[in-house]
């Protein structure tokens, strides 16, 4: 029994350790290869400080507070590094392996673990968390930390685990909204292995638990909480659609072969192997497979009739059960076919990787670093800088702090007439008396827009740009023009008299 016992711990440490190394080798490459992003700088310039949070709260959205407060732990350790920022996002997801491959192993055994790992490794909403610094990795580690000691209640029954399954599902929702999931596909796992038939008196204080750790969240959400995705759009059919296929683990056009085969693999192994026995389908994954697409419905439903949410990040929280739900359904497969189709996700999850760090162009949202370090050569001590939309001033700003920390140079200027979310939302007008004093009196005007052609900038009131600039040139003349993909860089000098 116990050389059986070390030959286990064996087979489970070389599972992490490969999937480990596998992350390691997709996300350190390209760390640092484009800038951070503005979600990245507002988590960090957002928890510098717990005055920053405790604003942050009151007036913007209180979701992934918990990675915040992190945030604001480490900041004395950071140096305001991109890799240290990063780096976090990296232990978080390597943490979460641990209680994922432990309930992969309840579940079902030691392989079909290892095989959850990888599924989950290769996932490309996982790849992305790994290698940006947002709540989303903290989601991770928390909800397979959920998931774990779920899997351990259901087979001790005992109170005190029940009530770490409440805790932490409780504390998850301080990672992220949609962690508040996690327990309602729990709950119709349980439903559709044993019905009614719960241990409801440690069920109840578990919920009661989980309601009074989960209700600061919901108590201190501002009363305009859901303007900090105003940019989502009510789904389309094409949307839903790649949504669904991302949710699934793809990541591009030569991936969706492999998943599909995947799915339907693991799907037509397990139908084959039940059918003659349908105690089968009682199976605790299989009501987990249920569940998720339940909560996956009721959000697309949500997003017709209410706030459109239909978003595929948001769904972070349940990516871990998934993928031990697809690794349960391909231990049904022979297993040189599983082995196959594990490798070509491997593969072609590496490859989609390298491809969009090597042969794609850099998404105009990772622009503010390297647009920083044109302008710090371009700027003059007493240039006017004006962004808009408004709230890209926090990146550029953040950049510029870097880049010249002794404020030599100018920062952007605030031009709207009225209070803004740094976080984003509905754009104010802009002062326009404040912009004709500054067309007047400056020098030298920069205005730095972000135009996108999609519904949610119009809906968002964020059109103002060509005014802008038709108002600049009543007194001035274009002397400079840079432009990325929707992002434009232009200087307005006045005309010479």
């Amino acid at each position: 029994m116990a050389a059986i016992t070390v030959k286990i711990e064996k087979q489970s440490a070389i599972g992490i350790a490969c999937a480990a190394a596998y992350l390691l080798l997709l996300v350190l490459p390209f760390l640092t290869h484009y800038g951070l992003w503005f979600d990245e700088v507002f988590s960090i310039v957002m928890s510098r400080s717990i005055d920053s949070i405790e604003n942050m709260v009151q007036t913007q959205e209180n979701n992934m507070l918990l990675h915040y407060l992190l945030l604001w732990l480490l900041h004395p350790l950071s140096g305001d590094s991109e890799v240290f920022w990063r780096s976090t996002s990296i232990v978080l997801v390597l943490l979460s392996l641990l209680p994922l491959h432990a309930a992969g192993r309840r579940l079902s055994d030691v392989a079909t673990a290892n095989v959850a790992l990888l599924l989950f490794v290769a996932q490309y909403i996982v790849l992305e968390h790994t290698r940006t610094c947002r709540g989303y990795s903290l989601a991770l580690l928390l909800s397979t930390l959920v998931f774990w000691r779920w899997v351990i209640a259901c087979e001790s029954q005992r109170l005190r685990d029940w009530l770490l399954v409440g805790a932490l599902s409780g504390l998850a929702v301080w990672t992220h909204y949609f962690a508040a999931l996690l327990p309602i596909v729990l709950l119709i796992a349980m439903f559709w292995r044993d019905g009614l038939k719960q241990s409801w008196r440690y069920l109840l204080p578990a919920a009661l638990l989980f309601v009074l750790l989960a209700l600061p969240i919901v108590l201190t959400r501002p009363p305009d909480g859901a303007a900090q995705i105003g940019w989502a759009n009510v789904p389309s059919w094409k949307s839903i659609q790649s949504t669904l296929w991302m949710l699934a683990g793809n990541n591009g056009l030569y991936q969706e072969p492999v998943i599909a085969a995947i799915l339907l693999s693991g799907l037509l192994a397990s139908l084959l192997q039940w059918r003659q026995d349908f105690s089968h389908w009682r199976h605790v994954a299989v009501g987990l497979a249920v569940g998720l697409l339940v909560v996956i419905l009721l959000v697309l439903i949500e997003s017709f009739i209410g706030q459109p949410v239909f978003v595929v990040r948001f769904f972070t929280p349940l990516v871990p059960i998934y993928c031990a739900i697809l690794a349960i359904a391909l231990r049904n497969t022979v297993w040189w076919l599983r082995a196959l189709l594990v490798f070509a996700l491997l593969l072609s999850s590496a490859f989609e990787t390298w491809r969009v760090f090597a042969l794609q162009p850099m998404p105009a949202r990772f622009i503010w670093r390297p647009m920083t370090q044109v302008l710090v050569k371009q700027f003059q001590p007493d240039d006017v800088v004006l962004v808009y939309p408004a709230f890209n001033r926090m990146p550029l700003n953040y950049y510029l702090d870097q880049r010249d920390p002794w404020f030599l140079l100018p920062r952007t200027q605030e031009f709207v007439s009225a209070p803004y979310r740094a976080g984003g939302g509905v754009e104010p007008a802009p002062d326009w008396q404040y912009l004709q004093r500054v067309n007047h009196n400056a020098s030298r005007v920069w205005l730095i827009a972000d135009e996108q052609d999609v519904p949610a900038w119009t809906r968002l009131q964020r059109t103002q740009a060509p005014a802008i600039r038709a108002l600049l040139l009543q007194e001035r003349v274009l002397a400079y023009h840079w432009r990325y993909q929707s992002i434009s860089v232009q200087r307005y000098d006045r005309i010479a008299k």
